[in-house]
């Protein structure tokens, strides 16, 4: 039984790192997606800034304002698509720069957040498998799958103590 159970947590521990292993590989490619994104959002906000500047507006938002106040209902969801796009190309940007300076659990924080769930679809969809060549990226794959094993084979491990000192005690008195 021993034997077993060891043979079966290293599989565990070896799945657990390969699967760790794919976090740095995964935020790399959810970085470039969310580049490009950002590219065809950001050129959107800039018409946007260049009809406000060719209208006299101080700002985008100053030119949206202004549509949100038109009694057209046309007029007033142009300006709530225009704010949702400004909107965005902010949010894009938040998560560029945590995939580009974050830490690696950061980033897998922010790639497996609920709200990220469409997007990471996406960038599933288009990813392959592989192995980070940066020493930090190994080495937060290796910390990872170390501290999920514990935690996978901690309830295991605390039944067999209490076994033993249970039957320790039974069978040694003192």
């Amino acid at each position: 039984m021993g034997l077993m159970v060891r043979v079966l947590d290293k599989i565990v521990f070896t799945a657990l790192f390969l699967t760790a292993l794919q976090v740095p590989i995964l935020a790399d490619h959810y970085r470039q997606y969310l580049s490009g994104f950002f590219d065809a959002t950001e050129q959107q906000v800039a018409q946007y800034q260049a009809l406000a500047d060719q209208f006299g507006y101080e700002s985008v938002d100053a030119l949206i304002d202004t549509l949100r106040q038109n009694p057209d209902p046309v007029v007033k969801q142009d300006a709530a698509n225009k704010a949702q796009t400004v909107s965005t190309l902010n949010e894009l940007q938040t998560g560029i720069q945590t995939l580009a300076n974050g830490h690696y659990y950061e980033k897998a924080w922010y790639m497996f957040h609920p709200e990220q769930n469409a997007t990471l679809a996406r960038v599933i969809d288009n990813f392959s498998p592989s192995v980070p060549l940066d020493p930090m990226a190994v080495l937060f794959s290796l910390i990872t799958a170390i501290v999920l094993n514990m935690i996978l084979w901690a309830p295991f491990w605390c039944v067999g103590k209490v076994r033993h000192w249970h039957h320790h005690r039974h069978h040694h008195p003192a």
